[in-house]
């Protein structure tokens, strides 16, 4: 008889427990906390594997190999990738993530055309984070003005960095009329809506592929190879295809309140009302509905939302910025937009007791720092939250995930190196996770025994025998090196000693990145902002 052993690469199902109950708890996803860490160096790789089945995907790269810009980052070794430890005390919620996303990241270009690579490829972050548990906003909270800082603001439940609005650069350095990341460097986003500052991966926009992940009406074709937004006539192999129920928490920002993809309840207030696109509360300075028409005036006035969200005495700019112009269109900056309560003719929309039916050519979901009060499937009591804002098709609106300011208190998470009470550990990821098998079947016609186990790729493994259970015989070792392996063991049982017992051992890793989380310089909240501007 024949065993045919195939290893399952996965993580363990979260056990119930009251704590588990909480969002900030429960939400992260670990799904392939057990797989490397991988990327498409370039279209090519992708192209290859897209359409022959090739496996070209790297677990490891050096983007110096890549010619056409100087460039940075390397991963000499495998990492594990999205969240590999959740832990949680009574006050605190811990999260360790090498701050790579589990889809495959890239290929990332610096043009339209695909054809110049971007100026860096992602590393290991080893992001050592805490959340509080309890955050209690009440629903007439009143916002502290927060401004959000370059760098990474929050964590999207994959572990991955999420960026504000900005890409971190102003015209002349001035500080004022300050430059939009997804309408200036949204070319070097991946399909995923992520690219990295020098070695840190991060989303600035719409995170596509985590919410593909997270079931969030939104499918993905794997035969398509990526050549931009569909809405500039490329193809995306991420497309929107809402199924009429809530979007899950796709990340939790520094002020500890969750992120949602795009879609929520028509009433705020009501859980049985249909779920449709929330609608972006900003729109472009462009002469209608009363906004200032930035392309006949100039930009020197500010909007109103820098005098309310920042605290500037007036909308007159310090300094004046370049006229709409095909070098400088509209949208290229932040101030480029209006907030719609400003204007004429709109409503901020609290629900149907109040607002009537929903109008979107009048009302807009998301307050000026880009959340609402409302219920959601994970608070049915009602928080306030951050929505993602897309157009129907998929492309990100502006403020995207998080714009200028938070909305909460963003002193309340930070990066920790070490923990210093009492937790309970939730999950541990492909480093530190034991295996556990999940089923053994046997087939009368082949006479194999196929034994399922949850693992980690990179792990070595060996099936050991034994007829008595006190002796047993070491099988031969191999390593999980893919997804789903199988390995055949050729020893015969002899017929009439039927009863052999096997038992599974982890004998060791093969080499990978064990950065300690909390230590490294470029990754995790609060890291550098953006690299060198794109081309124009």
């Amino acid at each position: 008889m024949k065993l045919a052993f195939t290893i399952k690469i996965s993580v363990l199902t979260l056990a119930s427990s009251p704590a588990l109950a909480e969002p900030i708890i429960s939400s992260w996803h670990t799904e392939k906390s057990g797989n490397y860490a991988r990327i498409w160096q370039n279209q090519a790789d992708e192209t290859a594997e897209k359409t022959s089945g090739t496996t070209a995907s790297v677990t490891t790269w050096d983007a110096a190999t890549i010619t056409g810009n100087p460039m940075v980052g390397d991963q000499p070794l495998p990492v594990y990738a999205g969240v590999q430890e959740n832990s949680y005390s009574d006050d605190y919620v811990y999260i360790k993530a090498s701050g790579l996303a589990t889809n495959i990241m890239g290929p990332w270009h610096f043009d339209e055309a695909k054809t110049e690579s971007f100026i860096s490829f992602p590393g290991n972050a080893a992001i050592f984070y805490h959340y509080p548990r309890m955050t209690n906003y009440p629903a007439d909270y009143t916002s502290p003005r927060n401004i959000s800082q370059l760098g990474a603001n929050g964590l999207g439940v994959d572990g991955v960095p999420i960026f504000n609005s900005s890409d971190g650069m102003s015209y002349n350095d001035a500080g004022v009329w300050n430059r939009d990341a997804f309408f200036n460097e949204g070319v070097t986003f991946d399909a995923g809506n992520a690219h990295q500052a020098m070695e840190m991966f991060h989303y600035h926009a719409n995170p596509a592929a985590l919410r593909h992940a997270l079931e969030d009406s939104i499918d993905y074709d794997p035969t398509v190879v990526f050549t931009g937004l569909v809405s500039t006539g490329g193809y995306n192999p991420y497309t929107e295809s809402p199924n009429g129920t809530h979007s899950p928490i796709i990340a939790w920002i520094n002020d500890g309140i969750p992120m949602y993809g795009p879609y929520g309840y028509s009433d705020p207030t009501d859980a049985t009302s249909t779920v449709r696109r929330m609608i972006t509360g900003y729109q472009m300075r462009d002469g209608s509905n009363g906004s200032y028409d930035l392309p006949n005036n100039g930009r020197d006035l500010l909007p109103q939302w820098v005098v309310t969200l920042n605290g500037a005495a007036n909308t007159n700019a310090a300094s004046a910025g370049p006229g709409v112009s095909a070098e400088y269109p509209l949208g290229n900056y932040l101030e480029d937009y209006a907030f719609k309560a400003d204007l004429t003719g709109f409503d901020f929309y609290e629900s149907v007791a109040i607002n009537g039916a929903f109008d979107a050519a009048t009302d807009d979901d998301l307050n000026e720092y880009n959340v609402r009060y409302c219920v959601t499937p994970e608070f049915p009591n009602g928080t306030w939250a951050y929505f993602t804002c897309i157009e129907p098709e998929g492309t990100p609106v502006y403020p995207y995930n998080l714009g200028n300011n938070y909305f909460g208190d963003s002193s309340l998470a930070s990066n920790v190196t070490d923990i210093t009470e009492t937790v309970t550990v939730v999950f541990e990821g492909g480093a530190t996770k034991a295996p556990s098998i999940e089923s053994m079947t046997a087939d009368d016609t082949t006479e194999e025994v196929t034994l399922v186990w949850d693992g980690s790729e990179g792990g070595i493994y060996r099936v050991d025998s034994s007829t008595d259970l006190d002796a047993w015989a070491e099988g031969t070792e191999f390593t999980a090196a893919s997804q789903e392996i199988t390995t055949i063991d050729a020893t015969s049982l002899q017929v009439d000693d039927p009863r052999v017992f096997y038992r599974l051992v982890q004998a060791g890793l093969a080499d990978y990145d064990a950065t300690e989380f909390g230590t490294t310089t470029g990754g995790g909240p609060g890291g550098p902002g953006e690299g060198p501007p794109p081309r124009q």
